[in-house]
């Protein structure tokens, strides 16, 4: 990012959200660029041969799904449009169609071109541009694939992108012991990502997802690219025009909640690929670049979680968060009254020089984000300020349901009280003879116990206690 756009950002930053919470984001956001080490590295030609070697004999046994790649294009440089169409011309499984619809007045030359030459492209030019989520759509119908990938117009797969969504797939058929793609349980599955400067010709921010996270994809569009869903999921939801600049997130969200806000059905239905399938291209005036010069997708975005939230009974408000396009969920009275999936809620314990030194358990018993200071929000995700689902919080600043009180008792040894939404800052004297160790033995039982009952543990860092 160029030294002028960073000043713009932190400005406008400071106009929403005042100078001191824009001095410690512009801080952060240096601390880091100068920290961060990473490089994409490409698969070596044998690797892509192989994997070549690998489909030829998967496709030649009949066993070889299909899957189309729909793009909406609208006036995309030609230099922007070739390097896309390359990327999935270039991928290492080979059962695959491309579905563009242009919305562009005049019909593209250089795609008729890539038509003549490989059959797997179709082109539709639509004669009228009826908005992001309707030309999209229209690609959608056109498609005939079992799954159903999402591509913009000035970005590029990796040469391996499909052979890995392919290999997932793949394995939950083998493992439910079924023959038909258009009944495999999984309905979406996405990839890590990574940004490429168009200027420097450079790979920068790799995005490393977590695994599905209900909550943490209500506070933000963490699924984002490279996304693939079943087809007949994604035909009868497609996507809507009220929310364009905003329409992936909406979809996502819609996906997801009908699986797993109820955490009963989430198993098996929504898989991350932890590898970078997905190159986000960066140039002036791309949203990667200027994140302010799409405020009406942000406010799309507020809408969609709010909207979706209400969709399945849950009559929470939804507020921005500082940095454009994150969000927080608002439960009045609390969590516990509008999401009976949850069953534990807590927030984060800080130590007297304002750093994390609990609150948000790994099932390993490490805690995330700790050391990082009372004000930096955890990169450029911002991970750190965000509600989202944990293997256990910290008892010391903890509510739980009704269902679990028994639990919390036998655990602790305590009469349940609630420290997370009563009792200020102050942690409870009944927990302050016991050592860190005790403490997350005790936040782990009551984690595991919660996901043996069904419910989610839930992680809300704006609630504070110290130590």
């Amino acid at each position: 990012m160029g030294i002028k756009n960073a000043a713009k950002k932190t400005i406008a930053y400071a106009k929403r959200n005042g100078a001191k919470a824009a001095f410690f984001a512009a801080f952060e956001r240096v601390s880091d660029t100068l920290n961060e080490k990473y490089d994409y590295i490409p698969l070596s030609e044998d690797v892509l041969e192989e994997q070549k070697r690998e489909y030829k004999s998967l496709a030649e046994s009949g066993g070889a799904m299909r899957f189309s790649i729909v793009v909406p294009l609208f006036n995309t440089p030609e230099k922007y449009l070739k390097e896309m169409i390359d990327s999935v011309v270039a991928q290492t499984y080979g059962n695959w169609e491309l579905v563009l619809a242009d919305a562009s007045l005049s019909e593209s030359e250089t795609v008729k071109e890539y038509t003549r030459v490989d059959p797997r492209i179709k082109y539709y030019h639509l004669g009228s541009n009826d908005g992001i989520s309707e030309n999209t759509n229209k690609a959608i119908e056109k498609a005939k694939g079992d799954y159903i990938g999402l591509l913009d117009h000035d970005d590029t797969l990796t040469p391996d992108a499909l052979y890995e969504v392919a290999r997932v797939i793949r394995k939950s058929m083998k493992q439910n012991k079924l023959a038909q793609f258009s009944v495999c349980p999984i309905r979406l599955i996405y990839s890590d990502e990574d940004k490429y400067d168009d200027g420097k010709g450079a790979y920068y921010e790799h995005h490393a997802k977590p695994s599905f996270n209900m909550d943490y994809l209500l506070s933000n569009n963490y699924i984002c690219h490279f996304a693939v869903m079943r087809a007949d999921i994604l035909k009868r939801l497609k996507l809507r025009g009220k929310y364009d600049g905003a329409q992936d997130f909406d979809l996502f969200l819609r996906c997801c909640t009908e699986a797993a806000l109820s955490m009963t059905m989430a198993s098996g239905q929504i898989a991350h690929i932890d590898k970078v399938l997905y190159h986000w291209r960066c140039h002036r005036g791309s949203t990667a670049a200027n994140p302010a010069s799409k405020m009406y997708a942000y406010e799309a975005g507020q809408r969609a979680v709010r909207d979706v939230l209400h969709e399945n009974g849950v009559k929470a408000d939804v507020a921005q968060m500082p940095h454009l396009g994150f969000y927080r969920v608002l439960y009045e009275p609390d969590v516990f009254s509008l999401r009976s999936d949850v069953g534990i809620i807590g927030g984060k314990i800080l130590n007297k020089r304002g750093r994390i030194v609990s609150g948000n358990f790994k099932k390993d018993g490490s805690i995330r984000y700790k050391g990082l200071p009372l004000g930096y929000s955890g990169g450029f995700q911002h991970r750190a300020v965000l509600q989202q689902d944990c293997a256990a919080v910290d008892v010391r600043c903890m509510a739980v349901r009704p269902e679990l009180r028994a639990a919390y008792q036998q655990i602790t040894g305590f009469e349940y009280k609630d420290t997370f939404y009563e009792g200020g800052e102050t942690i409870d004297d009944r927990f302050k003879a016991f050592s860190e160790e005790t403490i997350a033995a005790m936040s782990l039982k009551l984690g595991e116990e919660a996901r043996k009952q069904g419910f989610r543990v839930m992680w809300d860092p704006q609630v504070i206690k110290r130590v």
